[in-house]
């Protein structure tokens, strides 16, 4: 009997079923592979290319998410005022397991004081929906903090720089914490067996606007030399990932549900956020 060589293997799509999955023309879908973002398989004894169908559910997925607008009433991303903290903390405690997890308003409010555009916030009418926190750091308190030495609120104020024409800095991510739905919560704790459309929707919003927040950056002389974070939770890996950033290997930062990220704004082409950073 003669095998169907149109036939993907088990777990593999063909390209022409990966094409559908995602939905983009074949065009683009090629160009993502010729740039690895996509990983060609060639099973032994066949000649044509598959491609994993967890890889590309998964990107299927991320796009859409990415692509699609929030669900709801118009978001506004703003700088942050000292009256949004107390809400900002409250939201990140609610969302992480807890007031320790958070990181408290007096530390909040020195990021502002030192860096006032260090923190946004998602906001529909008078409500917080999510909110990032980044800023520049110095090199060694960075490293400091990514190698595990530091937690966010132990971060010296006098570190934190500004965002200042003609300057090239590295940008640390320190949070990003976005509203769930309520019955995504069991305990007031994240139950990771549920799926959230509205989490997953506001944080693309988040990454959206950090893409426009660094392009405006950009046009005010002030380059991003690469960005940096630490996941500490499944919600801030995936957000990280999704930035097209990468794991580093930091030996005494990598613990359970800990990993470093960095994304080299040179080197890292196939990053979604520097795509999208180049195109403007």
């Amino acid at each position: 009997m003669t095998q169907n060589r149109k036939k993907a293997p088990e777990g593999m799509y063909t390209a022409q079923e990966a094409i559908t999955t995602i939905g983009i023309p074949s065009t683009a879908f090629y160009g993502l592979v010729n740039a690895g973002e996509i990983k060609r398989i060639v099973p032994p004894g066949r000649r044509e290319g598959f491609y994993s169908r967890v890889e590309i559910d998964n990107y299927a997925r991320t796009l859409q998410a990415f692509s699609a607008p929030y669900m709801g009433e118009k978001l506004d991303f703003v700088p942050a005022l000292n009256e949004d903290l107390r809400n900002i903390h409250d939201l990140v405690a609610s969302v992480s397991g807890g007031e320790k997890h958070a990181v408290p308003v007096d530390v909040l409010k020195g990021w502002i004081r030192r860096n006032p555009q260090s923190v946004h916030i998602l906001r529909k009418k008078t409500e917080i929906m999510g909110y990032v926190s980044m800023f520049p750091l110095q090199m060694d308190t960075l490293m400091r903090r990514l190698s595990g030495q530091l937690l966010n609120r132990e971060i010296p104020f006098d570190d934190i720089l500004t965002f200042r024409p003609g300057s090239t800095i590295p940008l640390y991510i320190a949070e990003i914490a976005v509203r769930h739905q309520p019955e995504y919560l069991i305990h007031n704790e994240p139950d990771p067996t549920k799926h959230d459309k509205q989490a997953a929707e506001l944080g693309s919003k988040i990454i959206r606007e950090i893409v426009h927040f660094i392009a405006d950056l950009r046009k005010q002389d002030v380059a991003i030399s690469g960005f940096y974070a630490v996941g500490t939770s499944q919600f801030g890996i995936e957000m990280c990932r999704r930035l097209g950033m990468q794991p580093m290997d930091l030996p005494t930062g990598v613990r359970e549900n800990r990993i470093p990220f960095y994304l080299d704004m040179e080197q890292e082409s196939k990053s979604f956020l520097v795509r999208k950073l180049m195109a403007r």
